[in-house]
């Protein structure tokens, strides 16, 4: 009989999956040892089932969890000490504690999705969208109940238990959708627009619901790595392998609206997320920060030295589209809008000087004869400095141009390790020869990300009608969730700064494994 007791407990309390309801008002948190539900405004428990009976699918960990509102949920167990198949969603009741449907599926399940009206169920290379229909036809009311008795109360009971039997659930499949290798289940599904991974790589596929009629865009030349749309659906952002650049376009004509610069070094990014009023765009990494961009274009401004007219009027110039003929010659605002071919009755350059009506700057010979045109601002005003000025000309390069986040800052990565869902690094094993030999065991993968490191940073702004709510104009309110065995919800306040620009404040954070205090 073996009396040693463990190292390790079977079970390490640990989050395997974070997500937020499609409303924000709530996010969902599937752990080792159940599920649980929990308010995004102050991170206070909302439901938890109990783990104790035998006869429940919440004994074991739970792998992903997807949540609706307060009442409905699905989940696909996993995990140390997983009582269920990763290969079955289970769609789950909140009020009436009981499972109404179960989907079992050939593969391990990757993703989840859930709206009002639709489930989406993210495989390797496919996603299946699932439509809700009536499970339970309501039970009609005894024939005693129809006659003009006057009992009120009887009549209201009546209907309540007619409403509380009627059951819908997603049991139609309305369509798959073929995806290229998605290891990391990026989806993203708002009101009737569904987002996937195309078949080619860097490619993404909009396809509105329900007539399916999908649409490829080609957002980066690498692999994507985190996706997301903004609660109207009209925005979409997308982030690479690399983590430097977030791009984001027009749902409705699949243009690039604006293209930001998270940073050099190659980074991984957590999650994306749009404000109400799709002003704010805040983005995570796994280098511990939170960015906020602004989707607004900024008001430009003439450099020093230049004119506001003449620079509108260069400003317009640059945006017309080139001449149809690529042979025809250019005019120069030097010649007086002349081509370059009248020049040549002119004198000799090395005698002839080019100067500019605001400055004495001479021009160089390829300015005189129209092959380049002179500079914008070839002598800076002494108030701006030289990185502002030498941003400005053309010879910079795109990293200096690139526009950066209007305010950051950092959020808790926590310090779990490798193996931080529960049992030991090492094992001893037989050799052929004979010897024992110490092997590492390999890192427990999660559904959503093969390297099996905790998921952190899921960003969420909070909704309009909440409590926390506001304008755009005035600022934002972020929520950022971590996972993994030190879980914790942080409060972010997007505020303006004294003498203008935006700063990032963090309100307050709580750790939701343990035990919970109301304030």
């Amino acid at each position: 009989m073996n009396t040693r007791q463990p190292i390790q407990p079977n079970t390490t309390p640990a989050v395997l999956s974070l997500s937020f309801s499609a409303s924000r008002n709530r996010f969902i948190c599937g752990l080792a040892d159940g599920v649980r539900i929990l308010r995004s405004d102050n991170c206070l428990a909302t439901y938890q089932p109990s783990t104790t009976d035998p006869d429940s699918p919440f004994t074991g960990g739970i792998a992903l969890a997807e949540a609706l509102d307060d009442r409905c949920i699905a989940f696909v167990a996993g995990g140390r000490t997983s009582v269920g198949k990763e290969s079955v969603v289970i769609f789950w009741d909140c009020l009436l504690e009981r499972e109404v449907q179960r989907l079992e599926f050939a593969e391990p399940v990757k993703g989840l999705r859930l709206s009002g009206k639709w489930m989406v169920v993210v495989l390797q290379e496919r996603s299946i969208l699932f439509a809700y229909q009536q499970l339970q036809e309501p039970t009609p009311p005894p024939e005693n109940d129809t006659r003009d008795s006057g009992d009120d109360d009887t009549r209201t009971k009546t209907a309540a238990q007619t409403t509380e039997e009627s059951l819908r659930g997603p049991n139609k499949v309305h369509a798959l959708h073929p995806t290229s290798s998605n290891p990391f289940a990026l989806i993203s599904l708002r009101n009737d627009l569904l987002v996937l991974p195309a078949q080619s790589i860097g490619q993404i596929q909009l396809i509105p619901l329900p007539s399916g009629s999908k649409r490829v865009l080609r957002a980066h030349n690498t692999a994507l790595r985190c996706i997301g749309l903004s609660p109207s659906g009209n925005l979409l952002a997308s982030a690479s392998e690399q983590g430097t650049l977030i791009r984001v376009f027009n749902t409705t004509t699949l243009d690039q609206i604006a293209e930001f610069r998270r940073g050099v070094e190659k980074a991984i990014i957590y999650s994306l997320a749009f404000s109400d009023g799709e002003r704010w765009l805040a983005c995570t990494s796994d280098k511990g920060t939170v960015h906020v961009f602004d989707l607004r274009p900024p008001v430009s401004e003439p450099p020093a030295g230049v004119p506001a007219s003449q620079s509108n009027k260069s400003t317009s110039q640059s945006h017309r589209k080139s001449s149809s003929n690529p042979t025809a010659p250019n005019p120069h605002r030097l010649s007086g809008g002349r081509p370059s071919s009248t020049l040549s009755g002119r004198s000799s350059p090395t005698t002839a000087t080019v100067q500019t009506q605001q400055t004495g700057y001479h021009g160089s010979i390829q300015e005189y004869y129209g092959l380049r045109p002179p500079p914008t601002m070839p002598s800076p005003n002494p108030g701006v400095s030289a990185v502002a000025a030498f941003k400005q000309s053309s010879w910079a390069p795109k990293l200096l141009k690139d526009v950066r986040s209007v305010a950051s800052a950092p959020f808790i990565m926590g310090e779990e390790g490798p193996y931080w869902q529960g049992g030991s690094s090492h094992s001893w094993t037989t050799a052929p020869g004979g010897v024992r030999k110490r092997v590492r065991n390999p890192v427990r993968a999660l559904p959503a990300d093969p390297t099996g490191k905790p998921v952190k940073g899921v960003v969420a702004f909070a909704p309009a009608g909440g409590e926390d709510g506001r304008e755009d104009d005035v600022g934002a309110v972020l929520y950022v969730v971590g996972g993994g065995t030190d879980a914790r919800w942080e409060c972010f306040d997007l505020v303006p700064r004294e003498g203008g620009g935006w700063v990032l404040v963090r309100r307050g954070w709580r750790g939701y494994l343990g035990r919970q205090f109301v304030d």
